[in-house]
């Protein structure tokens, strides 16, 4: 298959408030990672028009990125002209025009500024008859708020309108306002829903549907899933993937795919031309919704979330095996039902799935957690444990006693998900790893962030039976590198969290990083493949054979 354009819809550069030392933020920077994922170029909002004064950065944007204009595409800040603290319309659009800026950023909360429609009348009907595209986002535009977005839409309606970081959890609010305003388009950097992609441009068209990473906070590879991977036809893919913001800004855009570079290896390249990975990949963490399953309850929209649906993506990303775990046990209580959908999962495609069981000892009796124990580690040999606690009872309760300690004794592992990760998380881990030794703690969501990241690596390198486990909407830049420097390849796990959020982000995010091809295949499937092997005291080889 050959490789399709990538032009990034959601990039910005420059310093701004609340930044980790370890973050990239440089325009150089920002132009090494578009190497790195192999994306030709990105329209770029300069950061400081969010932390400072916004017509002073859009300034300073066209002067950084002179040099560079075959890749890097204009987004200006733009606001009202109500308090003399922003140039009038005409004289905006005129330097927009003398500047080839095609993209302006509506941001109405961050300014303070009201939605009011004789307030923006002027600028919107500007925009317009200059056919820009208007861009605004979810969490700095609207800070959640739908209603508000809803109405700004209504004013904007003669305008295409660019949504950027919507989240998985948006889900609803997203889908009425796509339903409803025909001029809405979508970015997925923060939309990783399982099939988001596909399900939006099967209901709205690919026309409406962009190629967008989030850089420089998110890591570049990540946004690539959706598109090697994709179960679209090709030319839907194209115009995802670069044609339709190069349409949207008036032909602009970049034209060529940059070359592999130094950290391109054998799972780049087969990433780049759409196909399975050539390498181990074994899943640590994901769910299972029962069969036809779309919705995990509440807000949490899984398209085709039952085990068909994943095995198909499972097998065009490349995954080998799985370990999978109910949803409906770990988050809603039901703890047989989840069980039994995951024995059925495993019963179904044994060679792709290996089982982890779920306990609520607040919901069972100790009879009952002794029979899960007997059906599903002793008679099925599920390797796996999966606990969620969430009001009543933690991780030291006596209920969870008689579990946890099959588990030391059988050198089983524990996929730890708290609720107060993090140093608050600490003392809990300390009492897991004393109390039972031989039962290992997979850290889940590690990468989240720079500052759980360091606190994940502090406990993987106090305890040798701790390990790091990546998956994360967030898909922090730079993070994966960092834990390999910092506790060794040997000790971080592949997992995608799937079907809550679509594994093809997740393993894209992997395999666009700057580690060498070893330590990737490490992390892809070697590291939890032998902690597997090493279950019910070595003799789980045999199960995995």
């Amino acid at each position: 298959m050959a490789e399709h354009l990538l032009f990034d819809c959601n990039a910005s550069f420059g310093p701004k408030v609340a930044t980790y030392v370890e973050e990239r933020w440089r325009r150089d920077e920002l132009l090494d990672d578009l190497d790195l994922a192999g994306i030709a170029g990105a329209l770029v909002l300069h950061a400081q028009t969010l932390h400072y004064d916004p017509m002073l950065a859009n300034l300073e944007l066209i002067e950084q990125i002179a040099a560079h204009r075959e890749r890097l595409f204009p987004c200006w800040m733009a606001l009202p002209a109500l308090s003399g603290d922003f140039p009038d319309v005409p004289d905006f659009v005129a330097a927009a025009r003398d500047h080839d800026v095609r993209a302006v950023r509506l941001e109405p909360q961050v300014f303070g500024l009201p939605l009011d429609e004789t307030l923006w009348a002027e600028l919107r009907d500007a925009l317009r008859d200059e056919n820009m595209l208007v861009i605004t986002s979810t969490d700095e535009g609207f800070g959640g708020d739908f209603a508000a977005l809803d109405r700004f839409l209504s004013i904007f309606a003669g305008s295409p309108v660019l949504l950027l970081n919507a989240v998985w959890s948006q889900w609803r609010n997203v889908m009425h306002l796509m339903n409803k305003h025909s001029q809405l388009h979508l970015e997925f950097s923060g939309f990783q829903a399982n099939r988001a992609v596909e399900y939006c441009v099967d209901r709205y068209g690919a026309e409406r549907c962009l190629f967008g990473t989030g850089l420089p906070r998110k890591a570049p590879g990540a946004a690539r899933g959706f598109i090697d991977w994709s179960l679209l036809p090709d030319a839907d893919v194209a115009k995802v993937a670069g044609m339709n913001l190069v349409r949207l800004l008036g032909g602009r855009g970049p034209t060529d795919v940059p070359t592999p570079g130094p950290w391109s290896d054998q799972l780049t390249a087969a990433a780049r031309q759409g196909r399975p990975l050539p390498c181990r990949v074994v899943d640590d963490h994901c769910h299972v919704l029962h069969d036809g399953g779309c919705c995990a309850g509440r807000e949490r929209v899984m398209v085709d979330g039952g085990v068909d649906g994943m095995v198909e993506l499972t097998r065009r990303i490349g995954v080998d095996c799985t370990a999978i775990m109910s949803w409906v046990g770990p988050l809603s209580g039901d703890v047989d039902r989840g069980n039994t959908i995951v024995a059925n999962a495993v019963d179904r495609y044994p060679a792709e799935f290996v089982g982890v069981a779920t306990v609520r000892p607040e919901l069972q009796t100790p009879a009952e957690v002794a029979a899960t124990i007997g059906t599903y580690h002793v008679d099925r040999r599920f390797p796996g444990l999966k606990p969620f606690p969430r009001i009543t009872q933690d991780f030291d309760d006596p209920g969870f006693d008689g579990w946890f300690r099959f588990a030391s004794d059988n050198r089983l592992y524990m996929v730890f998900d708290y609720l107060t990760s993090g140093p608050a998380g600490t003392p809990m881990v300390e009492h897991l790893t004393s109390r039972y030794p031989g039962m290992s703690l997979h850290l889940d969501h590690c990468a989240r962030s720079w500052p759980y990241a360091k606190w994940a690596a502090e406990m993987v390198q106090r305890f040798p039976q701790v390990y790091a486990q990546l998956n994360y909407t967030l898909v922090t830049n730079g993070v994966i590198e960092y834990f390999v420097e910092t506790v060794g390849a040997e000790r971080v796990l592949f997992g995608t969290d799937a079907p809550m959020r679509d594994p093809r982000p997740q393993a894209a995010w992997v395999v666009f990083t700057r580690l060498p091809e070893t330590a990737k295949r490490l992390i892809f499937g070697a590291n939890f493949e032998r902690i597997l092997r090493g279950c019910f005291n070595g003799t789980y080889a045999q199960d995995l054979a």
